[in-house]
């Protein structure tokens, strides 16, 4: 009888170890299941509903990568910030430099006074209350600067006709 007491209770030990493995398997497999979801959507995300009046978000979405300026463009504040199109001539506000792999910050109403450089900039970029040291007000021009290059502009141009300036289109 003892021997039969014993059986029965290996018996029963063991489908309790055996149902919490199984259970620990299967949370083990939602949790990795879930990780592997949510690293596949940072890289593509998941689909949205189809909006019939947005025919250009839908265009780019399939493309996989976010609409840019067609020709990016530096102007003073006369001209409206958002997203260059060949129609439409605007400031990209998208900047980012090349160089320092910074976005580009846009500050209306300000040019960069002329003891400007490098290592200002690098010390007290993003930081606008910090920058303001160095910036002369003024109507009409815009202040453009990433961590290591500056710009004051009060005309339209094209980023890439500007000499030593690596900035591009960021993605609007």
């Amino acid at each position: 009888m003892a021997d039969d007491i014993d059986d029965l209770l290996d018996e029963v030990e063991e489908s309790f170890t055996n149902s919490k493995l199984r259970k620990k398997d299967k949370i083990c497999e939602s949790v990795k299941s879930d990780d592997l979801k949510d690293l596949l959507d940072e890289f593509e995300p998941p689909p949205q509903p189809i909006d019939s009046g947005n025919i250009s978000d839908i265009a780019s979405s399939k493309s996989g990568g976010s609409r840019k300026c067609s020709t990016p463009i530096l102007s003073g504040t006369t001209c409206p910030k958002g997203m260059s199109t060949g129609a439409t001539l605007r400031a990209c506000d998208k900047l980012r430099c090349v160089l320092c792999d910074s976005f580009v910050i846009l500050i209306d109403g300000f040019a960069w006074a002329e003891k400007t450089d490098y290592l200002f900039l690098r010390n007290n970029y993003p930081d606008i209350s910090r920058l303001r040291a160095r910036l002369d007000s003024q109507r009409g021009i815009r202040a453009y600067a990433c961590q290591c290059q500056h710009r004051s502009v009060r005309e339209t141009k094209n980023v890439n006709s500007e000499s030593n300036l690596k900035w591009v289109c960021g993605g609007h």
